[in-house]
This record gives structure tokens, C-alpha cells and sequence, in this order.
């Protein structure tokens, strides 16, 4: 092969060496995470009920954190999961918690059970 040839097709191969070279620099060693958003519906109390949501990303990075409840009969209800309780969501497993007593009134609280998703 010709000295010019060989220079010119190297040239060609280039883009595509540095465009596979880019893509496995981006590519994680990791899996991805099973681990999804988990909504709750809580126990129906009063002839009502709320729901409460826990990001995946809080399940990956656990710590104590207080999630505020939708609305229903015009109050919310607070939520707080522990660290310890987050990761055994992120591991696929259950979690029961009682919220804080309603926001409007003090009288009644429900419970939320969360389950993992692995």
C-alpha cells in the first residue's frame, strides 16, 4: 500500500475510533439499579385517603427523610422514613410507617406500607 493510500484511509478510520473510544469512556462498569419510585396509598381513615411517593434516588442514598402526604379532606399528612428503612426498600424489601397526625385538625393519622421494587 502506498504511502499516501494508507494516510488518507487512516484518516477515514479516525472518527469512527474516536467515536467508539468516546462511547466506552461513557459506558458504566455498574448495572443499572432495579430500584424504582414507590407510591403508597395509605389506610383509609375518616372515609379517606393519601398517598405519599419515595424517589428511587432516596432509596440509593438513604438517610432519615420526612416526605409530605397529598391532600385529602384538606390537610396532609407527614411521612418519615429512617436511613435503615430506605435501604431495606432499595433491597426490594416492605416498610409499614405511621404518618404524623393531620395538619388541620391533630386527629387522626394513617398508615403508609411501602414496598421495594427489585
Amino acid at each position: 500500500m502506498e504511502r499516501r493510500v494508507f494516510v488518507i484511509q487512516a484518516g477515514k478510520a479516525f472518527p469512527v475510533v474516536a467515536g467508539v473510544l468516546y462511547l466506552i469512556g461513557c459506558s458504566s462498569s455498574t448495572s443499572p439499579s432495579g430500584t424504582a419510585d414507590i407510591l403508597s396509598t395509605s389506610t383509609v381513615v375518616n372515609s379517606h385517603t393519601h398517598t405519599a411517593n419515595v424517589p428511587a434516588s432516596n432509596q440509593l442514598h438513604p438517610a432519615d427523610t420526612t416526605y409530605t402526604s397529598s391532600t385529602d379532606s384538606a390537610h396532609t399528612h407527614m411521612v418519615t422514613l429512617t436511613a435503615n428503612q430506605l435501604s431495606t426498600l432499595a433491597s426490594g424489601g416492605s416498610v409499614t410507617v405511621t404518618s404524623t397526625f393531620n395538619t388541620v385538625t391533630g386527629t387522626h393519622t394513617h398508615e403508609f406500607t411501602f414496598q421495594g421494587k427489585k
